[in-house]
């Protein structure tokens, strides 16, 4: 009975529950404030966004490994949504509702069904630019879309020309009401997030004495806020979340949306895509300090679950937030016990407290969303980027760009092009390195990086690519260059260390070269070849052709190819 229990509930600890039980608190802080805001920014109603943080929470406790992963809905994902809704020409808030409902469903399951294929290399569709760029970009256009709600007016638009032409059509329709209470907010939270901390610090503070008031923060604001408005009279002059269901939200399969599934079926997967590197990084972060490892399909098959629970509870994608499940194990977290602590928590305030959230002005929830948001504008990888590798920089730079000019979802797409379109142009052009013997010893190395010994007439070249159709034809010019430049060669010897898999083209690219060379009266012979990569020659008949031209390694071919020596008596 026991093994069908999560790891971490079969070992349980008894020393572990107050640190639990602090986090979930303290989760349960930030994660009400995010909820309502993040839903917001899906142009969803507020409890939409605490409706997807109550099951999943649950289902990642108990399918999860992560230790400290808090799963609900994130700013990314959010605008993801808001973008597909707003290009679906939905006629009512109900219908867009549905639609994202919709979204969570399809890809809880494209995420389950990953999982059970063991897809979970699909993390690395994404290369680290663009997945840099994409998140930044998508982080300056959440900012810039909250400037609207932070002044007390309802802004438009899902691109950077879309957004910026809406504040300054509405740029008038400023609340002064909603200012005053956005702007001290939006400081009040800046310094919870840094200085508060180091003050807290300096003054001895340490474990939930020093996260409590510092995460706590946006929870302070909440209620500041909503008392403001009661104090001073300002219900009716400014936006306010307004009524919120009581209770729970009951299970229930969702109909089918207005315009049909097949709308929704690619923004799901870039969806799904986003929301699982997103979680599998979290994962990889919080499990460094303990050193675990994280199981890329079994977080397939735990994100796909949780989704698939916000659909059912009526919620939108969600995703493992970063900002939440590193307060998460900061504040002590030692299990998933806290999120099904957080959880609890707010279940109780859906079913007790919801009524309480009707006064909390929408200017408030702005300044929460830009305070969480703003730290992910980084260009710092894109000047890292351009000192190590300018293709990633160029990377970064176009999604970055794209991103903003088209939208988050069109820029998704743009990345994933841009992730595969960068990898085919560096494999396509791999690295041909001519080898040499360093004296006195059986090791070869790059004759322009190493003083090295050569043999008259034969030519040693490393092969720094597998070779595919994507580089075989440049992979023959190139060695045949080389050897045009070498002078008179009666041998070209090619090191196979680096490559790794080989096809059928890459093979005929073999064959052909083979042919050419024997007209010149080259030998071509190969050294280091891979066991797998021997195998594809032996499958496709080439085996027989190469036979005592392969040689275990380059110094056994060395030795066979140097010069018997000449001695004379």
């Amino acid at each position: 009975m026991s093994d069908w229990l999560p790891p971490w509930l079969r070992h349980y600890r008894r020393q572990w529950l107050a640190g639990d039980i602090g986090a979930g608190v303290l989760v349960t802080l930030l994660l009400v404030p995010q909820g309502l805001a993040y839903a917001l920014v899906a142009g969803l109603p507020p409890q939409v966004g605490l409706y997807a943080s109550l099951l999943p929470l649950a289902l990642y406790a108990l399918l999860g490994r992560s230790h400290a992963q808090s799963v609900g809905p994130m700013a990314v994902t959010s605008l993801l949504v808001a973008a597909t809704l707003a290009k679906l020409g939905l006629a009512t808030p109900a219908d867009h509702l549905l639609a994202a409902v919709w979204l969570a469903l399809l890809s809880g399951a494209m995420l389950l069904l990953f999982g059970l294929l063991r897809l979970g290399f699909l993390a690395d569709v994404l290369s680290e630019p663009v997945l840099a760029g994409f998140t930044a970009a998508s982080a300056l256009l959440i900012v810039l879309s909250q400037l609207a709600p932070l002044a007390g007016y309802h802004g438009a638009g899902a691109s950077l020309p879309a957004i910026l032409a809406s504040l300054w059509q509405q740029a008038d329709r400023f609340s002064p009401q909603a200012l005053l209470i956005g702007v001290p907010a939006l400081l009040l939270l800046c310094w919870g997030r840094g200085a508060l901390g180091r003050q807290l610090h300096r003054l001895g503070l340490r474990g939930m004495a020093l996260a409590l008031p510092a995460r706590g923060m946006p929870m302070l604001v909440v209620l500041g806020s909503m008392l403001a408005v009661g104090v001073l009279g300002w219900q009716g002059q400014l936006p306010q979340v307004g009524r919120i269901p009581a209770g729970l939200p009951a299970l229930a399969w969702p109909a089918l949306p207005a315009g049909g599934l097949s709308p929704l079926v690619l923004p799901a997967f870039f969806i799904a895509l986003i929301n699982y590197v997103q979680s599998l990084s979290v994962a990889q972060l919080l499990a460094i300090p303990r050193r675990e490892t994280v199981e890329p399909d079994r977080e397939l098959l735990a994100l796909g679950a949780c989704n698939l629970g916000a659909a059912l509870c009526g919620g939108l994608p969600v995703t493992g937030g970063l900002t939440r499940s590193v307060v998460n194990a900061e504040a002590g977290a030692n299990s998933q016990l806290a999120s099904l602590i957080t959880a609890v928590l707010i279940a109780a305030l859906l079913a007790w407290g919801s009524g309480a959230l009707a006064a909390l002005p929408l200017t408030a929830l702005a300044a929460t969303i830009i305070a969480a948001v703003a730290p992910q504008v980084r260009l710092a990888p894109l000047w890292q980027a351009w000192r190590a590798e300018r293709s990633d920089a160029a990377a970064f730079a176009v999604t970055f760009l794209l991103v903003l000019w088209l939208g988050v979802d069109s820029g998704i797409v743009a990345g994933v092009v841009i992730s595969l379109a960068a990898w085919l142009m560096k494999s396509s052009r791999p690295h041909l390195a001519e080898l040499g013997l360093l004296p006195g010893g059986s090791h070869f190395r790059n004759v322009q990086r190493h003083r090295c010994q050569t043999l008259p007439g034969v030519l040693i070249l490393r092969i720094d690519e597998s070779l595919y159709f994507g580089n075989a034809r440049h992979v023959r010019d190139a060695l045949l260059a080389r050897l045009a430049a070498a002078g008179p060669v009666h041998t070209l010897l090619l090191v196979l260390s680096a490559v790794n898999r080989v096809d059928i083209t890459g093979l005929a690219m073999l064959q052909r070269l083979d042919d050419t060379l024997a007209e010149r009266g080259v030998s071509l012979q190969l050294a280091e070849v891979k066991g797998p990569v021997w195998d594809v020659f032996g499958r496709a008949g080439l085996a027989a052709r190469f036979a005592g031209r392969v040689h275990l390694s380059t110094y056994a071919a060395w030795q066979r190819l140097a010069p018997a020596p000449d001695f004379h008596i």
